[in-house]
């Protein structure tokens, strides 16, 4: 406060100020009292003070000056919210208050924090509002440094990370996958299992190159094409929206090789292995072999897995898995019968980790948990196979492993690894990763890498396994399946055909039908037809949108659905009118039968 010539507050010391200076203090306090009816904000009239403006996250104050002069200088420094600053004295040149001093006042507090010169050492200040620092001297030389530095309250606990930049991260979002850090500081050294193994990401991108050499353009890779395509995509994630002409050439390669050796089914049967690694290859292009241009893939591997030998089904087992096909009864005893065979062929523990991959894709799955044996006898729709049994077969891989990390000759290695990643092995203690995949990594650099070599230890490189497959992301594949000519598309679909009847019903009475009959492919979805029949008549043209993963058809013939009115398209189906039920199931997903009555009717909708 201002009392005659003196200001009190002064570490106790009341200077006597010299006349100028006075008058310059006494202006400015003049100056606040006839501002501050007219001033909202108590900030904005410091600044139009002259304070200097500091809103950077740290920084300095200095002043110096050699001549004799009265000074009168401010700092306005602003602390974000969820903030603090800390202030620290570096060099403040004088004898005493009485010459010069430094004010820190903090915008949220009454009192004033005063620094004399003169000092070995001066204690900070924390603020956790805006300050105004203040620099008086009556008297020369002036040397003052004074230190600012902002941080996140969050800095100030012991579990957060601090950017380069001053900003603090609570730990939950370092190696996250997401750079929060300017410079993704937060993410670095945050690689784990396979990814922490050194030389993994060149590994990964050779063996992509290795592997891309031995394509052909005429011929793919030969009877391998299947295997390839898994390959490739389980090693380097796929890309639907921005394919590369290459990408799309291979996807077709393996179209024409899986539909001639369909076509050729009849005199030379393929094998539950072979429909397995057709099935896969489809799946991870985003393309459905329950109905491949009119041929349905697991149906004919179902069909075919009671003639196959015990040795093969795990494969098929996880095809199936992975086409989220319902396995057969004794699926699990069969799985139990190869993990707890007392053979002493040397490559069982191959199929052995095979029957490990496919569990673990059981696993995965919410509907088809592991429960206990007893527990499912009088219910053949659960999987019978119970956790402690899974658990110790995936122990029993780890058991194999050689000082050199793998698990006998480099295919079984690749294979058991997958195992391993498939039941989410990685961090275990009682097995080492790192030099399996080190292992592996040596063979991929050797002159004896080769086609199956790479097959399976691609996928390994970018953390995946056969089992893995199942999660393909096709979102963004919806619309791509629908582009194209729909009368081309039928046509080329191949198989007997067979004759269907779509229907259109407007009013709950009836009051309006519409129908063709349509002759088409076997194996033909609801969505075909629907396209197919508005090619032919454009009373059957209709809008549809995608919404979580289902087809939302919502306009037909002009006709929208309409809220007010409670009357919506709803999808009915029967073997003929009389029989007809309505069903939600998206129409990309309703395979239709021969004869079958197929009707979009336009009426009021019960919740």
């Amino acid at each position: 406060m201002v009392t005659g010539s003196q200001i009190t507050g002064c570490m106790g010391e009341t200077p006597d100020l010299p006349p100028k200076l006075l008058q310059q203090f006494l202006g400015l306090a003049l100056s606040f009292r006839r501002m501050t009816p007219s001033v909202s904000n108590p900030r904005r009239l410091l600044l139009t003070w002259g304070c200097t403006l500091k809103s950077s996250s740290s920084g300095s104050i200095t002043y110096r000056t050699h001549h004799w002069h009265s000074s009168a200088e401010c700092w306005k420094i602003t602390v974000p919210e969820n903030s603090y600053v800390i202030l620290n004295m570096i060099m403040f040149s004088g004898s005493s208050c009485s010459d010069k001093y430094v004010e820190i006042k903090i915008d949220d507090r009454d009192e004033t924090i005063t620094f004399c010169p003169g000092q070995s050492k001066w204690n900070p200040v924390i603020a956790f509002s805006d300050v105004t620092v203040t620099y008086r001297s009556s008297s020369s030389p002036n040397n003052l440094e004074l230190r600012y530095n902002v941080e996140s309250i969050l800095c100030s606990r012991k579990d957060s990370f601090k950017c380069s930049s001053g900003i603090c991260l609570p730990m939950s979002q370092v190696c996250d996958g997401v750079k929060h850090c300017y410079d993704g500081a937060d993410e670095i050294g945050c690689e784990t299992g396979v990814f922490a193994v050194k030389g993994v990401n060149e590994g990964r991108l050779n063996a992509t190159t290795w592997l891309k050499s031995r394509y052909s353009d005429v011929f793919g890779w030969h009877e391998n094409t299947h295997r390839g395509i898994v390959a490739l995509y389980l090693g380097n994630e796929r890309n639907s929206t921005n394919m590369t002409a290459g990408e799309k050439l291979i996807e077709k390669q393996l179209e024409v090789q899986t539909l001639a050796s369909l076509l050729r089914n009849e005199t030379d049967p393929l094998a539950a292995n072979q429909l397995s690694m057709y099935i896969n290859a489809l799946l991870i292009t985003c393309q459905d072999p329950h109905n491949f241009h009119g041929f349905d893939l697991v149906q004919l591997l179902r069909d075919q897995i009671e003639d196959t030998p015990l040795m093969n089904r795990p494969v098929a087992y996880l095809a199936l898995c992975n086409a989220e096909e319902s396995l057969p009864n004794n699926a699990t005893i069969d799985l139990g019968k190869v993990l707890n065979s007392a053979s002493e062929y040397p490559f069982l523990l191959d199929v052995q980790a095979a029957a490990v991959m496919a569990l673990s894709c059981l696993n995965s799955d919410n509907k088809t948990d592991f429960v206990d044996i007893d527990e499912a006898a009088n219910n053949t729709n659960l999987v019978s196979f119970s956790q402690s049994e899974y658990e110790g077969a995936v122990n029993n891989l780890k058991k194999f492993q050689s000082r050199d990390g793998s698990f006998g000759n480099v295919y079984t290695t690749a294979i058991v690894t997958q195992a391993l990643l498939s039941a989410n092995q990685e961090n275990a203690k009682d097995w080492s990763l790192n030099n399996s995949v080190s292992h592996l990594l040596q063979h991929l650099n050797s002159s004896s890498v080769d086609f199956l070599s790479t097959y399976l230890i691609l996928p390994i490189l970018n953390g995946k396994s056969l089992s893995d497959i199942r999660e393909t992301d096709c979102s963004n594949d919806v619309q791509h399946r629908f582009d194209g000519d729909p009368i081309l598309d039928v046509k080329n679909k191949l198989g007997p055909k067979m004759r269907v009847q779509y229907s259109l019903y407007i009013g709950d009475e009836k009051d309006i039908i519409h129908t063709i009959s349509l002759r088409v492919p076997g194996n033909i979805t609801v969505y075909d037809v629907m396209k197919l029949a508005e090619v032919a008549d454009d009373k059957y043209k209709f809008e549809w949108k995608q919404m979580k993963e289902k087809i939302y058809v919502y306009n037909i013939a002009g006709i929208i659905n309409d809220f007010e009115n409670g009357q919506f398209w709803l999808l009915y189906l029967g073997k003929d009118v009389e029989s007809i039920t309505h069903s939600n199931k998206s129409p990309d997903k309703v395979i239709l039968q021969d004869g079958a009555q197929l009707i979009m009717w336009y009426k009021k909708a019960h919740i």
